[in-house]
């Protein structure tokens, strides 16, 4: 079955496990905001691996209408490898796997600890970059795929980078296609009598990102996107319980929906020990929901090796056009669902990261290739954080980065 974390709580663990990738070239030292970032490829192999775990409690499970447990566990497990293959290209690769276990999902049918309750889903990404260091250029191809029980998704996806003012201006285009399918699975009860027009899904993204060192201390950046996805928008094992009938129905939601988040980033390096991210968000789609996300980081350098990241997030959204609560629906309605992450909601996100990075790594030389290599140990990171929103979903999430180089 789909992984049956919300969208919000996907998103919320796919960007935890990015930013520990990224992490791994971060300097806390005002020395980071460097001159450029298209330079050349050295000869060095960079590889991380990261792991986390998530767990989730709350009483709004839309498998079965808006009431009932959304108890979930998650272990996810990635590895992500750039491999340059000279001076200006490189390739790399995004892969790994989501093991879940989900009291939600184990409701679609009658059967206690059946093959709802769990899943397994697989996911890898190539990608392909090259620089053009005369025009100061970066230029990046993607392809990717994930599989599920029930779900097939292949996405394809290309980069553009231009620097100039000496590397303290970047400006970013990318764009992203995702073509799903879904093997439709309904609601025990409703098997024989309901039907989708569609198993199929497209999503297309596009993202301008512009960034700008203003000062030795500060650095800002702005995001606008685009979002636009159609096809099988809803999904088929939710129900909906209606005011006026006996008979619940699936989730039915529009054909289309229109996404777009708008973000300005800013990093202030106060101290050389010390880094201020802040971060907002504002979002709108044509379901009808708004939202605002504030987040504030505060990574601190006790000392040469140690650095310790506390972080906040506030999070508010007003309620689907299509959204309402168990029951509270009527069955002349064209759309409805009663998935709280489509309600009105705030939440809180508290959290921490300690990073130990050795001032001159761990390093261990072997033949490789007929040629002495150094692998060396890079760093490791820990991060956990709460999460609690106000619909009464409460999660906690714990993650492990390491980061490894081959020389």
């Amino acid at each position: 079955m789909r992984l049956q974390l919300s969208d919000m709580k996907k998103l919320e663990l796919l960007l935890v496990l990015l930013c520990l990738a990224l992490a791994g070239h971060a300097q806390t030292d005002s020395t980071a905001l460097r001159k450029s970032s298209l330079k050349k490829f050295t000869r060095e192999v960079e590889a991380n691996f990261l792991s986390s775990y998530y767990h989730q409690e709350g009483d709004n499970a839309a498998v079965t209408g808006g009431i009932g447990t959304e108890k979930l566990t998650d272990v996810s497990n990635v590895i992500i490898v750039n491999v340059p293959l000279d001076s200006i290209r490189s390739i790399g690769f995004y892969g790994g796997a989501d093991i879940y276990s989900s009291a939600s999902t184990d409701n679609i049918d009658n059967n206690v600890s059946s093959a709802s309750s769990s899943d397994l889903r697989s996911f890898a990404t190539f990608s392909y970059n090259r620089l053009n260091l005369q025009r100061n250029e970066r230029y990046g191809l993607r392809l990717g795929f994930s599989v599920e029980y029930d779900y097939t998704s292949f996405s394809l996806g290309g980069s553009y980078t231009k620097e100039w003012n000496d590397g303290n201006t970047e400006f970013t285009a990318v764009g992203q296609a995702f073509f799903d399918n879904w093997k439709l699975i309904y609601p025990i009860e409703l098997r024989s009598s309901v039907e989708l027009p569609s198993s199929q899904r497209q999503s297309f993204n596009g993202q301008l990102i512009f960034s700008q060192i203003l000062t030795r201390r500060l650095q800002m950046s702005l995001s606008a996107e685009a979002v636009y996805m159609k096809g099988l928008l809803s999904t088929p094992f939710h129900r909906v319980y209606f005011a006026d009938a006996v008979t619940p129905d699936i989730e039915r939601l529009p054909s289309d929906r229109l996404k777009i988040p708008l973000s300005v980033r800013f990093n202030y390096y106060p101290f050389d020990f010390m880094v201020l991210r802040s971060y907002y968000r504002y979002y709108q789609d044509d379901f009808g929901i708004s939202g605002n996300t504030a987040e504030l980081e505060l990574p601190l350098k006790v000392s040469q090796v140690i650095t310790l990241s506390p972080f906040y997030r506030y999070h508010t959204q007003t309620a689907s056009d299509y959204f309402a609560p168990y029951a509270q629906h009527l069955s002349s309605e064209e759309f409805y669902t009663s998935d709280y992450d489509l309600s009105a909601l705030s939440s809180h996100k508290y959290g921490m990261g300690v990073k130990y990075f050795p001032f001159y790594g761990v390093a261990r030389s072997r033949p490789f290739l007929s040629s002495q290599r150094v692998f060396m140990f890079k760093y490791i990171e820990l991060r956990g954080a709460y999460y609690e929103r106000s619909t009464g979903l409460k999660s906690f999430v714990g993650s492990l980065n390491l980061g490894f180089s081959l020389k």
